[in-house]
């Protein structure tokens, strides 16, 4: 429904024998998720979360994220997390923005609950001046072949070999 949203989705619940049309408030998503993007532009430090629960995290988005901060003259660090809570990143109160390399849906559907901005690799090169953001049009092509430099399996992560972060 973020990647389609001309698109109807329907959910059959077989037990009562419901068809119901569901629905989804893009809108208000993209209006939350531009205004952390664009209150992240200020950020001077940043944290950068590479999930390790599963195939989460991947490395070689990390080493791009951290790249890119460099060349914007960021401050960052990373950390390595199983699971993300507001609590836990709250302790970081020297953060003025995160980015999260693990739960591809996690700053869309939780990201308001942090009490700093929690950016997708996506959202960090827009912040970054890297990527174009397009009103009406959320990517979801995080695991996709031939998608932008923020996914897992873009042309450009192949040529180069990853490394797990010391």
């Amino acid at each position: 429904m973020i990647a389609n949203p001309g698109l109807k989705a329907y959910r059959y619940d077989p037990y009562p024998k419901v068809l119901t049309i569901e629905k989804y408030d893009l809108p208000q998503m993209m209006k939350i998720r531009r205004a952390a993007i664009d209150q992240s532009k200020s950020a001077k430090k940043f944290g950068i979360v590479l999930g390790t629960l599963g195939r989460q995290g991947n490395p070689t988005v990390l080493d791009r994220v951290k790249k890119l901060l460099e060349k914007s003259g960021k401050e960052y660090f990373v950390l390595l997390l199983s699971e993300l809570f507001p609590d836990k990143l709250a302790r970081f109160s020297d953060v003025d923005a995160w980015i999260q390399i693990a739960c591809p849906r996690l700053s869309i559907d939780w990201g308001y609950a942090f009490p700093k901005p929690l950016l997708s690799p996506y959202e960090a090169e827009v912040c970054l001046e890297q990527a174009q953001w397009t009103e009406g049009s959320y990517p979801m092509d995080f695991y996709a072949k031939g998608s932008g430099p923020w996914t897992n399996y873009h042309e450009a992560q192949k040529q180069q070999p990853s490394k797990v972060p010391a």
